[in-house]
């Protein structure tokens, strides 16, 4: 009895310093935790998990402070510790590829690709790997199952990388995959969704501004484009709208929503041949569309 409440004090208190970031003190009392439990138990299991997910984030501690070699030691401790966790074993794989030791690399990849076949990310790396190596086709047939997996790998990054594969300039396949691994496709679909927010809220420069953001990174994003479109049209800025929606309906041109609002901005404009235009497309593509519909009827009445 003794034993499980000491067991537990030092549980709570390594618990206590993750929570407050203090990952070497709870690391410390993780480890005494576990002294203290009975092997094979479901206690020293979840401490053995909790130990591993701080030699995690001393890894990531360690990285940010550019010491690597220590962050390798951190994260084969959290692998042992938690061996089914994929991200693990994909931290440690691009440290392996930092060092040049691209077989291990690639064997960690694998780790992670035989819990989650579908880590997309893992996907990418394995193929830039590849790809260095020599094995060109084999690394984009790798690296088109990741942005098969996650879409919003399908950069302009990526399709310069085709074209330059296409023209057998490896060095700069090379780079731009390296780009792509770099790419933080979190951060994008956040920025995203703030500009929205921002849009939401009446915050119109904000709005563009986070909008931009994500086009100086996936250009090619329909949704966007008609979002920043949006936004300007909202600070009066017609013209700059127009020129949103029509490259959003240059991306898609079936896009119904750009297609009422370039015909909503070309109005604002006095263009009114445009706007009954692009009505009209919104019509052909969506018939009963009742936005559309109201739009065409209201501007013809007006012209009468």
């Amino acid at each position: 009895m003794q034993r499980a409440r000491e067991m537990s004090l030092n549980y709570r208190k390594g618990l206590e310093f993750f929570d407050q970031g203090l990952y070497v003190d709870a690391l410390s009392a993780f480890e005494e935790a576990l002294a203290e439990a009975q092997p094979d138990s479901p206690e020293s299991r979840l401490v053995a998990f909790h130990i591993g997910e701080t030699h995690a984030r001393l890894a990531e501690e360690c990285l940010r402070r550019g010491l690597r070699d220590r962050a390798e030691l951190h994260l084969r401790e959290a692998v042992a510790r938690n061996p089914r966790y994929p991200d693990l074993h994909y931290q440690l794989a691009e440290i392996l590829a930092q060092k040049g030791e691209t077989d291990a690399a690639v064997t960690e990849l694998d780790q992670a690709l035989g819990i989650n076949p579908k880590f997309a990310r893992a996907w990418l790396l394995r193929g830039v790997l590849y790809y260095e190596t020599g094995c060109h086709e084999e690394g984009l047939d790798y690296v088109a199952r990741a942005v098969e997996l996650e879409p919003r790998y399908n950069v302009p990054i990526y399709t310069q990388a085709i074209e330059a594969h296409s023209m057998q300039r490896h060095e700069q396949v090379v780079k731009l995959l390296r780009d792509l691994v770099a790419l933080d496709i979190d951060d994008i679909s956040f920025r995203f969704a703030l500009g929205k927010n921002l849009y939401r809220a009446g915050d119109y420069e904000g709005a563009a501004e986070a909008f931009r953001q994500v086009l100086a990174v996936q250009s090619n994003y329909a949704d966007v484009r008609n979002w920043l479109g949006l936004a300007l049209m909202a600070s009066s800025q017609f013209a700059e709208a127009l020129e949103q929606f029509t490259r959003a309906l240059e991306i898609n041109p079936n896009y119904v929503a750009a297609l009422i609002n370039a015909g909503t901005a070309s109005e604002r404009l006095g263009l009114l041949e445009e706007a009954v235009g692009y009505y009209e497309r919104a019509l052909a593509v969506s018939p009963d569309n009742p936005e559309a519909a109201e739009r065409l009827e209201s501007l013809r009445k007006s012209r009468d």
